[in-house]
Order: C-alpha cells, then structure tokens, then sequence
C-alpha cells in the first residue's frame, strides 16, 4: 500500500471538509461533472484523494480550511442564506475576515422570522444536525395576528391539513406571561419551509412575530440581535444535546453591524 492510499480519503469528504456543503449535496455537484482532480474530471463521490492532488470545484482550487461553529442570532430582514443578487444574506453581514472560511447556515429561516441559528463550514456537521434520525427539536415563540381560542389551539395540536399533507407540531402551548391570547410555544422535529406560517393560515390566522428560540437545548438566552458566537464543535454538541457545554471558559460575543 503507497503513502497516497494510506492517507487518502474519499472525495465526497474532502469537499465537505472544504466547507463546500454537506455530503449529499457535495455529491450532487460531482455527478453534474462539476468536480476535477488533477485536471481529471471526475463523476465518483468515492474516488480517493491525496494530499498532494489539486481538487477544482467550478475552476476553484479547494483545500481544507479550519472548521469554525457560530451560534448566531439572526436578525428579522436577513435572508438565511450564502448569497442572492437582491437580498442581504447572514454570511454578507459577517466580517469580510471570515470570506475565506466558507461559511453556511445549518438549515433555514426564513427572512422575516429572527433568532437562532448556526453558521459553519463543516458539512458533515451540518448533515448529522440536520437528520431526522437525531431528533434535534426547533422551538420557537410564535406571535399571531388574532387571539386563538381554545377549539382551534386543540385543533393546532393535532395536526392541521395544508395542501393534502398533515402538518402536525410536537408540541404547541400558550404563552400566559403574553397578553390577549396571541403567544405560543412551538416545537418541531423536522419540519417544512415555513411550516407555523402555513399552520397559522389554515387556522384562519397569521403570524406577526416569529422568533426561533431553542435547537435541541441549545438556548438563544442572552445574545442580542445580530451577534454570535464561535464555540468549538464539542462544546456546540454539548449545548445541543445537555443544554452546556463541557468547559467552564467563557465565550467572547461578537456583534455585527449590517443594515435595516
């Protein structure tokens, strides 16, 4: 066995380890012929790479950057993405220091909800938080526009049909620190694109405040609109999973400043 086959790994890895997306869709982009190695364009999401071999993915050379994890506060306004023509996404706002890391969000938000949510370049990361198999939970605190009366808060909690498809919360429960009836706790498992939107209008309803609050335990607490903070992936696990982390050193809070 040479040196080279001793230290491969497969190409799908590699390109997650580049912060270029996750495993699935890392494959996707080597089957689209998107992917050479050496100046060979290859279409197999196993076929082994060297550290001496030169990976281009659309004519950019990629090599592993350092895996980072912010816990981040999205702001309402802020589309949850890498990059759009037209709007003002979470990895635009970020400091142009961190353009080479890569980052991405774990998931979606949509632009006028705000709260938490974890910007990384580490795809398999992203893919294992993501999977249903684990069961990380979305709570949210959820604003509607009219008071819902108790028949259609039992109505919410057994699940409510949009477009023939059963669109049921883990759990939903009325705030009571709130006024006027119109604040709930949502929690969701793996959920669809703007799902407590859709349930809310087919209650004869609609949201006027959205803000994600927990991812698993992982709490949104005291950070501020617009600031983050970078934690190591043993201790964001931690927070996941316990609700802590395992290191009693704290974490600085950084605030970015983008437009409104």
């Amino acid at each position: 066995m040479t040196d080279c086959q001793k230290e491969s790994i497969r190409l799908n890895r590699y390109m997650a380890m580049c912060g270029v997306a996750a495993r699935r869709k890392v494959e996707e982009y080597i089957s689209a012929g998107r992917v050479s190695i050496n100046g060979e364009t290859v279409n197999e999401p196993g076929r082994q790479v060297c550290k001496e071999d030169v990976v281009v993915f659309d004519s950019k050379i990629l090599s592993p950057v350092e895996l980072t994890y912010l816990i981040y506060h999205k702001p309402k306004g802020i589309l949850c993405a890498v990059e759009d023509s037209r709007e003002q996404t979470v990895i635009d706002i970020l400091p142009t220091s961190m353009d080479h890391l890569r980052l991405f969000p774990v998931g979606r938000l949509d632009r006028e909800s705000e709260g938490l949510i974890i910007l990384t370049n580490d795809g398999m990361f992203s893919q294992d938080l993501i999977h249903p198999r684990n069961g990380i939970t979305k709570t949210y605190e959820v604003e509607l526009r009219k008071p819902l009366e108790e028949p259609r808060l039992i109505e919410w909690a057994n699940g409510v049909v949009v477009e023939d498809r059963l669109l049921k919360p883990i759990s939903v429960r009325r705030l009571g620190y709130k006024p006027l009836q119109c604040c709930f706790e949502v929690v969701l498992g793996e959920g669809i694109k703007r799902e407590i939107r859709l349930m809310a209008r087919a209650l004869d309803n609609d949201v006027r405040k959205l803000m994600r609050r927990r991812i698993g335990k992982l709490e949104l607490r005291n950070l501020k609109s617009g600031e983050y903070l970078s934690v190591s992936k043993d201790d964001l696990w931690a927070y996941i999973k316990n609700g802590k982390k395992k290191k009693k050193k704290a974490n600085s809070i950084y605030r970015l400043k983008y437009d409104t």
